[in-house]
C-alpha cells in the first residue's frame, strides 16, 4: 500500500514516517505539513491511506478529509484531540492513532489497512468516514455535547505531545507566555496564558489562589490561615503554595464548603 503522512509539526511527521518504514506491505510516497498541498498530491497521485492530523492551522484533517474525492483513500487519523472525537471515530469504527504514537497500535491499525484493501471494502470504510466527520462537525457545531471544560490538556513540546488528563493536575503557576503544569512529581510546559487556561478548566476544581498560580482543589491537603490575610496551601504533593490577600473570599467559601 502507498501512503502519505499530513502532520504540520515536522517532528511528529519524522517521527510516524521512521515507524511505518519498519512496516511491512506499506510505504511512504510522500508527506506533507500545509494540508493544502497534501489536497493537491492526494487528488493527483491516488494512495491507498492517507495518515492524517486533525489539528493543523489553515485547513484541519477533518476539512481534508471531506474533500477527498473518488478514488478516495483510506483515512488514519493521528491525533491528540479530545476523546470526545475519538468516540465518533469509535462509533462509526473509522480508524485512528493517538500522539504519542503507540508503535503495537501503529501495528495493528497497518494490518487492518491490509485487510480492508484485499477485501476490496474501501468504499464501505469512506462512508463510515464520512459519517463519523458529519457527526463531530455537527455536534462541535450545536455545543450540545460538547463538555463545557477540558478533561484533557493537549500540552505540545519539544519532540512530543503529552495528553494529559485534568483531574491529575496538582497545580499551575504563569511563567510569562507559558504556564507550568505540574502533574504527579513532572512539569508540563503549555503555551498559553492564565486566563485563557483557567477558562478551559471546571471552576468547581480549579481555584486562583494568587494572580499566577491555579490549584486543583482536590489536591489540597491543609490551609493554614495567616494573620495578614493570607494563606498557605499544602498541597497532597508535598508542594506548598501561598495565596493572595486579592483571592482570600475564594479561598474562605473553600473552607466553608468543607
Amino acid at each position: 500500500m502507498t501512503a502519505v503522512v499530513v502532520d504540520d509539526e515536522p517532528l511528529a511527521r519524522r517521527g510516524l514516517i521512521h515507524l511505518l518504514g519498519n512496516e511491512p506491505g506499506i510505504k511512504v510516497v510522500a508527506d506533507f505539513g500545509q494540508p493544502a498541498r497534501a489536497l493537491e498530491y492526494i487528488t493527483a497521485h491516488h494512495p491507498d491511506v492517507v495518515f492524517l492530523d486533525i489539528q493543523m492551522p489553515g485547513m484541519s484533517g477533518l476539512e481534508l478529509a471531506r474533500q477527498l474525492t473518488a478514488p478516495t483513500p483510506s483515512v488514519v487519523f493521528v491525533t491528540a484531540f479530545d476523546d470526545y472525537a475519538i468516540r465518533a471515530f469509535e462509533h462509526h469504527a473509522v480508524d485512528y492513532l493517538l500522539k504519542p504514537i503507540n508503535p503495537e497500535r501503529l501495528t495493528a491499525a497497518v494490518a487492518a489497512l491490509g485487510v480492508q484493501h484485499s477485501g476490496f471494502r474501501v468504499r464501505a470504510e469512506n462512508e463510515r468516514l464520512k459519517a463519523a466527520i458529519t457527526e463531530l462537525q455537527q455536534s462541535i457545531a450545536a455545543g450540545s455535547e460538547r463538555p463545557s471544560f477540558n478533561e484533557v490538556l493537549v500540552i505540545k513540546e519539544v519532540g512530543k505531545t503529552t495528553r494529559l488528563v485534568v483531574s491529575m493536575i496538582d497545580w499551575v503557576d504563569a511563567a510569562g507566555d507559558y504556564m507550568c503544569v505540574h502533574a504527579q512529581g513532572d512539569t508540563h510546559i503549555l503555551r498559553s496564558t492564565m486566563a485563557r487556561l483557567q477558562a478551559q478548566l471546571d471552576p468547581s476544581v480549579f481555584l486562583r489562589v494568587h494572580r499566577s498560580a491555579l490549584v486543583n482543589v482536590n489536591r489540597i491537603r491543609e490551609i493554614v490561615v495567616h494573620a495578614n490575610g493570607e494563606y498557605r496551601l499544602t498541597l497532597e504533593s508535598g508542594d506548598v503554595l501561598k495565596s493572595s490577600r486579592r483571592y482570600k473570599k475564594e479561598i474562605r467559601a473553600l473552607m466553608a464548603s468543607e
